[in-house]
């Protein structure tokens, strides 16, 4: 399986000058969802925003997906991620979507982290919203941010304990260049996410 390729950085966006709170406009304390579009790396790109803004606060962060998942850490790089501030937890395929959401619990319980992103494209959330209520109940105690990566052709979110959910769209502005914009389909937070700036696109995406 090929890896997705992340959109680079927006241009605009100088390492050590994002504002220490609300970074690029994702609140903490809450369960933040992407629905992302399959064989679109904007869904994943934005988590990764997500992820740096968090560094950028000097927080660490994590990062869980299925064991041989699309992670790839040169791309996180190029992003901008500090790697050694970055967990990344591979969940036995035959644990589901059970299996991610207890690893997301564990790493937030601990309160080392600023943010815990979860990649749940691939694979069937839990039933229920039991684990959505135990996520969202350590995010507001960590004052962290639960970052859920979910399939586009959803027709709802993951539950109602969902403060936010936007659908990420990569537009070309001209060669090698593309703006990312987010669609807001749920906002019980009142949170206003963007980005700004051009992003670099990977090489062989025109």
């Amino acid at each position: 399986m090929h890896a997705p390729r992340l959109i680079r950085s927006p241009l605009s966006i100088v390492p050590g000058r994002v504002p220490a709170r609300e970074s690029v406009g994702f609140p903490r304390a809450r369960v933040i969802e992407i629905a992302s579009a399959e064989a679109d790396a904007a869904g994943m790109s934005t988590a990764v925003q997500i992820l740096l803004a968090c560094q950028r606060e000097g927080d660490s962060v994590a990062w869980v997906q299925p064991r041989g998942g699309t992670l790839y850490p040169p791309d996180l790089h190029a992003a901008g991620l500090d790697l050694d501030a970055l967990a990344v937890v591979h969940v036995p395929p035959e644990a589901g979507g059970v299996g991610l959401a207890k690893a997301g619990e564990l790493l937030l319980r601990t309160g080392a982290f600023g943010a815990v992103a979860l990649d749940l494209t691939e694979v069937r959330p839990p039933r229920g919203e039991a684990w959505l209520g135990r996520l969202a109940s350590l995010a507001r105690e960590h004052d962290a941010r639960a970052v859920l990566l979910g399939p586009a052709r959803a027709a709802a979110s993951f539950g109602a304990l969902v403060s936010l959910r936007v659908s990420p769209r990569r537009r070309r502005t001209r060669p090698g260049r593309h703006r990312v914009e987010l669609e807001i389909l749920k906002n019980k937070a009142g949170a206003s996410p963007h980005f700004e700036g051009e992003w670099r696109a990977p090489e062989g995406v025109r």
